[in-house]
């Protein structure tokens, strides 16, 4: 019998799905790295039948009484938060120091650059040797988007969580104040190593190394068509693609505030945690992005989050 050969769609797909399973595995060995760092044993999860869980002869259950669910449950919680090894108390919080901003590709992102050649249609921003990176001006105008749904939705449930004249001080969004939000690129963790040895690999050895060959290693492209509604077949000419940033990565960045204060800090977290989505075709599976915000290696996302929702 004569050895199937794989096709070009075939082996892109297999190449996507090791690319994932080596992500879930690094992750899960992040995790349990961390877990035995602390010397804690990973507590079971008991989401399809609550009622299995073992729980304590005075607690909650055996009262009959539910348990009031607040931003205490991890389960609320984007799931880059829950990576971290310690949460910041509340008092630990500089106000007036920089924060460390992460945001995690939970799926495929399409960050576009504008630009296009004859083999790719959308392409990806990407720096001098191929690494893709978030726009820094992107980047703040998807928080203050964020910051004005959340102004918005707590307009309407009656709550008073912000308001948009607070954004606008902050974002700098059509007036100036002496509060100013500083937003930076978002590079690839551990990026000036990465970009040091790629450049010195296409230095050396141009031949092999390019920016393009760079690209590829954190990218994949994705084909798209439309379909003719009369023949039910792909229409003439409607074949396209796009490159987007492999799912699993993690951009990072540290962004300031210049006269922070405590309700710069609320804002902020509040954006952070309501953005999920970012680039095309988010519609469609795409562009699906967890954030979070931390100083000194610990979390402040979730204390900040806990306060202003308590």
């Amino acid at each position: 019998m004569a050895k199937h050969k794989m096709t070009p769609a075939e082996r892109r797909k297999l190449e996507a799905e090791k690319r994932k399973n080596r992500g879930k595995q690094a992750s899960e060995a992040n995790r349990e790295k961390q877990l035995k760092a602390q010397g804690q044993q990973e507590k079971p999860k008991y989401k399809k039948n609550p009622s299995s869980a073992p729980v304590q002869p005075n607690g909650p259950a055996a009262t009959g009484v539910a348990p009031k669910k607040t931003w205490q449950h991890e389960e609320n919680i984007e799931p880059l938060t829950l990576a971290y090894k310690s949460s910041a108390k509340m008092k630990e919080i500089d106000f007036g120091a920089p924060i460390t901003i992460r945001v995690q590709s939970l799926s495929p992102i399409h960050l576009g650059s504008g630009q296009a050649d004859v083999n790719v249609d959308a392409e990806v921003i990407h720096d001098d040797v191929g690494l893709p990176y978030f726009p820094a001006k992107r980047f703040k105008g998807l928080l203050y988007e964020s910051a004005l749904e959340v102004a918005e939705m707590s307009e309407l449930a009656g709550l008073k969580l912000l308001d948009k004249a607070e954004l606008d001080e902050l974002f700098q969004h059509g007036c100036l104040g002496r509060t100013q939000l500083i937003v930076p690129n978002l590079y690839l963790e551990g990026y000036d190593e990465m970009h040091e040895n790629w450049q010195a690999l296409e230095e050396n050895f141009p031949a092999l190394f390019q920016p393009s060959d760079v690209l590829e290693q954190y990218t994949s492209l994705r084909y798209q068509t439309k379909i003719d509604r009369e023949t039910g077949t792909a229409a003439d000419t409607s074949l396209h693609n796009m490159r987007v940033v492999d799912e699993g990565l993690c951009f990072t960045g540290t962004m300031t505030i210049e006269h922070s204060s405590r309700r710069a800090f609320e804002i902020l977290a509040l954006a952070l945690r309501n953005l999920s989505r970012s680039g095309l075709k988010r519609t469609r599976g795409f562009g699906h992005i967890a954030c979070t915000m931390e100083q000194n290696g610990k979390d402040i996302l979730r204390p900040l989050l806990r306060e202003i929702l308590h």
